[in-house]
């Protein structure tokens, strides 16, 4: 009996032909007893083939997929660029101040150059200066913006026709006003922290540029949407620093700055000194207006008159929130008989809280001197009220005063940021 196991295999495909064979394997002459062998099996090697491509090509384009999705500029994926931004806003968040300089563009008049410092809680004290104009002071708080400048610095902002009336006092300026935002409120080292986040912005908007040099070393420009971030040096810790941030396609490019203690305490102090300011500030947005309902220009009294004003406050600006705070207005009577002033009481001067949309009437009684026997039984009295209102009410201000107190405070306890490695 034969041992099958021992029998020679077969291969799948037969030799080529020998010398004296045909093309089947037979010997020339042969009688044709012997059956033909198996035909070759060709077809499965070809569709093996097929098979073997077709797996090649579909990894060749997943991996082109990945590359696609993941490259944003050389040598960084979007995942990384992340996990950089996240560091730096870390980092960011704590911040007791950061020193911003840069241009911001002004609606319709060009470029402001801004040199702010922000702080932790959001308080603010800087200058912004249009080209060939005297600087305006700037102060902020509570997510509440001041500006105090001469007449040619406002003219320079477009407000030629107010200009006399706001170089004498500061005024409040609202976002959309001058800047879409509240300058303090977007600069707070929290409020970039979280911009840093890009958290409304998708993967494939993230790309990274080649770095470019700020000072005297480089950072790397994040471009997201229309914002570029530009990261700095590393500092201790492994976070890097945020060297420039451009807004909206360049409408507002910053140079941020780390601030040793000594220039926070500078800040502080500095701040306290230039907050007051904000105690005399009008608001831009705010109208009122005066109408004497009683103008006794004839005879009135021999010794006494009394006089009625209705007063009307009107908001100017879009923003509802705003209209229905009331406002304060101060006000003071000046009444004269015969030309001569006369006394008034304590009610024909003070303070008065209306809302926008509202009026209230004020009365003042105005008292002459007495008419001598065989004098003139009367005389002509002459008033009119002066008004004008203030952006912070006298609790508001107050409450200001409190947290700006308090603010300090929050920036002393907070620490410095880490050096460069």
């Amino acid at each position: 009996m034969t041992d099958d196991l021992a029998r020679p295999v077969p291969p799948e495909d037969p030799p080529p032909a020998a010398a004296g064979e045909d093309d089947d394997g037979r010997a020339e002459n042969a009688d044709g007893l012997l059956p033909p062998p198996p035909p070759p099996r060709r077809r499965s090697r070809r569709r093996a083939a097929l098979i073997g491509l077709g797996a090649l090509a579909v990894a060749v384009a997943l991996l082109l997929w990945i590359l696609k999705a993941t490259d944003t500029g050389p040598g960084n994926s979007t995942s990384s660029v992340r996990a950089d931004l996240a560091r730096s806003a870390a980092l960011l968040r704590g911040a007791p101040a950061l020193h911003y300089t840069g241009t911001m563009r002004v609606k319709d008049h060009g470029d402001d150059q801004l040199d702010l410092v922000v702080s932790n809680p959001g308080d603010a004290l800087g200058t912004l200066t249009m080209p060939g104009s005297p600087p305006l002071d700037y102060v902020a708080i509570d997510g509440k913006s001041f500006l105090r400048g001469k007449a040619e610095a406002w003219q320079s902002l477009g407000m030629a026709e107010k200009s006399a009336v706001l170089a004498e006092h500061p005024s409040l300026v609202a976002p959309g006003v001058f800047f879409s935002q509240d300058l303090a409120t977007t600069l707070a080292p929290p409020a970039l922290a979280k911009t840093l986040l890009l958290e409304q912005v998708p993967d494939e908007k993230i790309t990274v540029g080649d770095p470019v040099t700020v000072g005297d070393h480089s950072c790397t420009p994040v471009h997201a949407d229309d914002m570029t971030i530009c990261l700095g040096r590393e500092l201790v810790g492994g976070a890097r620093f945020v060297d420039r941030i451009s807004f909206s396609g360049g409408s507002t490019v910053v140079n941020v700055e780390a601030m040793p203690r000594e220039a926070v305490n500078r800040f502080s102090t500095d701040f306290q000194s230039a907050f007051t300011m904000t105690h005399e500030a009008v608001n831009q947005q705010i109208h009122v207006t005066t109408q004497i309902l009683h103008d006794y220009e004839g005879d009135c009294a021999p010794t006494a008159c009394t006089f009625t004003a209705r007063v009307t406050v009107t908001f100017l600006g879009p923003a509802a929130a705003e209209a229905s705070e009331a406002v304060q207005v101060n006000y003071a009577w000046v009444i004269d008989r015969d030309g001569a002033p006369v006394g008034v009481g304590p009610d024909c001067s003070g303070v008065v809280l209306i809302k926008p949309g509202k009026s209230t009437n004020l009365s003042c009684t105005a008292t002459g001197p007495s008419v001598p026997a065989g004098g003139p039984s009367s005389g002509q009295y002459r008033g009119q009220i002066r008004t004008s209102d203030v952006a912070l009410t006298q609790a508001e201000y107050e409450r200001l005063v409190r947290q700006a107190a308090d603010n300090s405070r929050k920036v002393a306890a907070l620490p410095d940021l880490p050096p460069p490695r």
